[in-house]
């Protein structure tokens, strides 16, 4: 059930979603394959391979398990990766949380805190010599968790996050930069964009790495 569930690109609402077929198309089911990045991959091109779920069975899929965040009244625009069997996903207060793929269960929840609505679209994923990394916005600040526990990584920034007000050549406490979508990992380093005003006087688009 689990490696069906990275076909659902976007929910609407504030409960996450998977779906499976009927038992009997389990019987040739090919190894199980990931989504992890936002798009499915570098490339970003929203396709998977997977012929599992096909114009004659379509039909037939059904509601495996479901996820209420919780958090109230609010859209989102999350769109989940899955690595290892792990759902990784945004809440409409833009919290993370991890589910386990196959059932649903809640792994762990991160809360930065912040009270915050809008668009947040997804995190990004980064894996290296046994350590595993999510990277995840939240308002200006960009964090980096232990793919594991949900914990904020100390090491990364300033006591786990970057803001993306810095490093921009203007005061900090006067730009407005949002990660809304997420950034990519090449190699070992972090690419973002952001979103800033539509008005004057408007912080820089500026694109940036950081060592992730």
């Amino acid at each position: 059930m689990g490696r069906m569930s990275h076909a659902l690109p976007i929910f609407p609402w504030p409960v996450l979603a998977a779906l499976c077929t009927v038992p009997l198309l389990f019987a040739t089911d090919p190894a199980p394959r990931e989504w992890p990045a936002y798009g499915g991959g570098p490339e970003d091109i929203r396709y998977s391979t997977l012929r599992q779920i096909n114009r004659a069975n379509v039909s037939q899929l059904t509601m495996a398990w479901s996820y209420d965040a919780q958090d109230g009244p609010g859209g989102l625009q999350t769109s989940p990766i899955i690595v290892g069997g792990v759902l990784y996903a945004n809440t409409p207060k833009h919290q993370v949380i991890a589910l386990e793929a196959a059932t649903g269960k809640l792994l762990w929840k991160f809360d930065s805190g912040l009270d915050l609505r809008g668009p947040n679209r997804g995190v990004t994923y980064w894996a290296e010599a046994g350590e595993r990394r999510i990277f995840a916005a939240a308002g200006s600040y960009v964090y980096a968790l232990d793919a594991r526990t949900g914990k904020a990584i100390a090491g990364f920034g300033r006591a786990g996050r970057i803001d993306l007000r810095d490093d921009l050549g203007r005061d900090a406490e006067q730009q407005s930069v949002v990660l809304t979508t997420p950034g990519i990992v090449y190699k070992d380093l972090l690419i973002v964009g952001g979103r800033t005003a539509e008005s004057l006087p408007a912080s820089p688009g500026d694109i940036r790495a950081y060592d992730v």
